[in-house]
């Protein structure tokens, strides 16, 4: 059998890992992955920026870089650390956050096993998506990207599934929301 690795391949895998770990870890650690990513969205942005505004201009930096990655640029860097502290703050908030959640979405077994798949389904698709937005230069808190930043073309031609959850970012980090929020207002209805 001869499977052609693809970013579509790579995308439906991540998501099919996560719903799956979404299933082991359940819905109320799913909820606590959605909102730390969230706060690891904002927060690694605003980190790789001031990344990239302190360091970019640096002589040092810029030859230090250049001596370790070869071809690589100030621009590269900040979305690497940008990934770097996305996947550390998640993991942080997800295991170690001061939080907890309790959700009472769902009160049949049937209907909270769909609620997390979806929640998982979110979550991957918010995950990846952030993942995406950072390795296009693209920035939550300084807007559209520059002209200058990185440019994802070479393998969003190769996938039209990257390219649609780049287009569509928009919604993946409004979708997860939306549904604690009508889950919210549908628990509360239930419980009455």
């Amino acid at each position: 059998m001869n499977i052609a690795l693809s970013w579509d391949l790579f995308i439906v895998a991540f998501f099919a890992i996560i719903i799956a770990y979404s299933f082991i870890i359940g819905k109320n650690n799913t909820v606590k992955i959605i909102l730390g990513t969230y706060v690891a969205a904002l927060s690694a942005d605003a980190a790789g920026n001031l990344f990239a505004a302190y360091f970019s201009h640096s002589a040092a930096f810029i030859k230090l870089l250049h001596t370790a990655s070869p071809g690589s640029g100030p621009d590269s860097s900040a979305a690497m650390v940008k990934l770097l502290l996305f996947v550390i703050v998640v993991i942080v908030m997800s295991v170690r956050g001061g939080f907890t959640v309790n959700s009472d979405i769902g009160k049949s077994t049937t209907s909270r096993l769909v609620m997390t798949g979806f929640f998982g389904f979110l979550s991957a698709g918010l995950i990846i998506g952030t993942v995406l937005m950072y390795v296009s230069g693209l920035s939550f808190i300084a807007g559209a990207a520059s002209a200058d930043k990185i440019s994802i073309t070479s393998f969003t031609g190769q996938s039209p599934l990257v390219q649609t959850l780049i287009n569509f970012y928009n919604y993946w980090f409004l979708l997860p929301a939306l549904a604690l929020i009508f889950g919210g207002i549908l628990a509360g209805r239930e419980g009455d």
